[in-house]
């Protein structure tokens, strides 16, 4: 049996949605749905599939659903398609608040229905890497740079941040038992943050996110004892380079320089767009147990939520 799919909000994560669903086997792509006339116009030429100006028309269509819409508008549409029993993956954040969010969890559960929320770094081959390089961290250092204002509802910690939350969080598996946030904001929004967050096992992640910055950069760094672990996030492939530094080693020039080593690696991404819906799909037909609990959205939403509260301005000397 095909699943029925449809997608709400086809700016440019939207279109990748329809696109990979067009093409995903045991997955129809019935339809799309967004107010811009354009966007639906360039979706009816490209995909062949009708486009809806509301939400609502694709009621009664569709068994799963992708919403792709400003964050503002999910909880409404999530939890209407939910009432209709329809299957729904939204892109983080799943709601701009925590109590939206809990409610939107319990009403999957109540409706028997998957809700899924949209984390792409999950998906990514080098980050199922990740928890086999960690022995015991103490440092974690995630950057997340760009030159894109394009999202405008929400600010760059919600927007972006909350990837590497997400991420750091997994991996440690605890809550920091403390935190800092300095910030920039433009308009009303925080465009640039650093947070450094404690964690109670002594590790220490420091977190930086903009949407001001002129050079592109996402990158993981973890630091361990003997070893630096780098990954560079690039789109085709993710770029891995662990520099070892020996317990003891020979400087007969006394200059004090340590010797390393370096072991470097390129693991394709492999589209972890493609992968995320894939697995969403699977859980829908197959029963796959979920890669990530809701449990673990709601933590990094409410610490999202939690840092942008909390964001100091930077202080600006004229």
């Amino acid at each position: 049996m095909e699943l029925k799919v449809g997608v709400v909000g086809v700016g440019v994560m939207g279109t990748y949605h329809a696109q990979i669903y067009a093409g995903l086997p045991g997955v129809r792509l019935v339809g799309v749905a967004d107010p811009d006339p354009e966007r639906r116009r360039a979706i009816e030429q490209d995909l062949e599939v009708p486009a809806y100006p509301e939400a609502e028309a694709l009621l009664g269509k569709v068994q799963a659903v992708s919403i792709a819409s400003p964050t503002l508008l999910h909880y409404p549409q999530v939890r209407m398609f939910l009432q209709a029993g329809v299957h729904v993956l939204v892109e983080k954040p799943i709601t701009p608040t925590l109590s939206q969010a809990k409610e939107l969890v319990n009403l999957a559960a109540h409706e028997g229905r998957v809700l899924q929320v949209g984390h792409v770094m999950r998906f990514y081959k080098a980050v199922n890497e990740l928890p086999r390089m960690l022995k015991q961290p103490w440092m974690l250092e995630t950057r997340r740079l760009g030159n894109n204002r394009r999202i405008r509802d929400i600010g760059v910690i919600l927007d972006l941040m909350i990837h590497d939350l997400d991420l750091v969080l997994l991996l440690l598996r605890e809550r920091p038992y403390r935190y800092s946030v300095v910030g920039q904001e433009v308009d009303g929004l925080d465009e640039y943050a650093n947070a450094v967050l404690d964690f109670p096992s002594g590790v220490r992640a420091v977190l930086t996110a903009s949407r001001v910055s002129p050079q592109s950069e996402r990158s993981l760094s973890l630091t361990q004892d003997g070893e630096v672990i780098r990954l560079e996030f690039a789109s085709e492939y993710t770029e891995i380079a662990i520099h070892r530094f020996p317990a003891k080693y020979h400087d007969p020039g006394g200059n004090g320089r340590v010797e390393e080593q370096v072991e470097r690696m390129a693991i394709q991404n492999d589209n972890p767009l493609r992968r995320q819906l894939k697995h969403f799909v699977d859980r829908i037909q197959r029963g796959t147990p979920p890669l990530v609990t809701l449990e673990d959205d709601l933590l990094a939403l409410e610490l999202a939520i939690e840092l942008t509260r909390a964001l100091k301005p930077i202080p600006t000397h004229h």
